[in-house]
């Protein structure tokens, strides 16, 4: 039986080095680690048993364009295998396996969503793995360094960051899209929190568009000052919708490509089944939303089940993933929740609730 985790809310101390940060990290929750490390090499090499002789070769790659775009990110990781008595190659593969080289896994899902109101600006997303995930996510409140302010990071144990938010009210989130220009680049965990340490919505943008990324992902960043989505694959990038200060309305993404140079890159036979009911489910409720309460509401919605926005659909080898958490955000108010399972459906729901209290964040619930 695989550990639950019990979505553990992870304070790393202020005052110490992300070393330090790494192997706290893997030594509590070594033995989740190591199961969760076990079962993402298994579905990698179900997919493409060919890798298996290339692990090590690709991992330490990726590790290496890592370390030369975020030394600290870099040694977090490696702090991470140590602390939990693994190996850099198991914990690559934990942050990173969706984006190995030729390897395309459709079960990483999500739907990103940022809404401007007249008085609100809300941004957030869904996270749809593989359903074995759901029991190693975690929250990690990662304190201000020198180099960034304080960050709110969804994610799983052993893994630096699958979305968050700082103390400017940035937020960035993340979905999959399949495309068929894939390269050896650095792990995308590392960009989300580099990403995280910018200040700024056009510093959001420049560290995403200056990353040596390995394959095609859709980036949310938002700010109190707008939203955008940007789909940034190893060779084109577009900017695909975008809401600046003082607009009304929402903009959103599940799977499929939305650029049109981008969508030339798409490969087609691996698109989600569920993307374009999402997408559409979407289209017609965000005008809906008011309030973060609504959004999460949204989020959570079941409408059209199991294809709905909270997904339940698994059809094999194509998707077999479920919504496994999410965020969502009131970049105004700098109030932020975030759970882990599905709160009509898990007995074992649970979430948190965060705000922004002077330079930090203060968890109320």
């Amino acid at each position: 039986m695989n550990t639950n985790c019990q979505f553990p809310y992870i304070k790393y101390q202020a005052g110490k080095t992300s070393k330090d940060w790494g192997f706290s990290h893997g030594e509590e929750f070594r033995i989740a680690i190591k199961e969760l490390a076990e079962i993402r090499r298994i579905l990698m090499l179900t997919k493409n048993p060919a890798l298996g002789a290339q692990l090590d070769e690709l991992a330490h790659k990726q590790l290496e364009l890592s370390r030369s775009f975020a030394p600290h990110l870099a040694a977090e990781i490696e702090a991470i295998a140590v602390g939990a008595n693994l190996t850099v190659t198991d914990i690559v593969i934990l942050n990173n396996y969706t984006d190995f080289r030729d390897i395309m896994l459709p079960e990483e899902g999500c739907s990103t969503v940022h809404i401007q109101t007249p008085t609100e600006i809300l941004s957030g997303q869904t996270w749809d793995m593989h359903r074995s995930a759901k029991n190693y996510m975690c929250l990690i409140h990662v304190p201000e360094t020198e180099i960034h302010s304080p960050q709110l990071v969804l994610t799983l144990v052993g893994c630096v960051g699958l979305m968050g938010v700082n103390t400017q009210n940035g937020l960035i989130g993340v979905n999959n899209i399949n495309t068929k220009n894939a390269k050896t680049g650095l792990i995308w965990p590392v960009l989300v929190r580099k990403t995280l340490e910018a200040r700024t919505l056009g510093e959001m943008r420049k560290t995403l568009l200056s990353a040596p990324v390995t394959s095609g992902h859709n980036y949310l960043i938002s700010s109190p000052f707008g939203g955008e989505h940007l789909e940034i694959t190893p060779t084109v990038n577009e900017k695909v919708s975008a809401l600046n200060i003082g607009q009304v309305g929402g903009i959103f993404h599940t799977n499929h490509c939305l650029g049109s140079e981008i969508e030339k890159l798409e490969d087609k036979t691996s698109l989600s089944s569920t993307t374009f009911n999402r997408y559409n489910l979407l289209s017609q409720k965000t005008h809906k939303v008011q309030d973060l309460t609504d959004f999460k509401n949204l989020l959570t919605d079941h409408d059209q089940f199991p294809k709905s926005i909270c997904s339940h659909f698994e059809n094999g080898a194509q998707d077999p993933s479920s919504t496994c958490g999410g965020g969502v955000s009131d970049l105004k108010s700098g109030t932020h929740i975030f759970w882990r399972g599905c709160p009509a459906h898990d007995s074992d729901y649970k979430e948190y609730e965060f705000v922004l209290d002077g330079s930090d964040f203060k968890k109320i619930k």
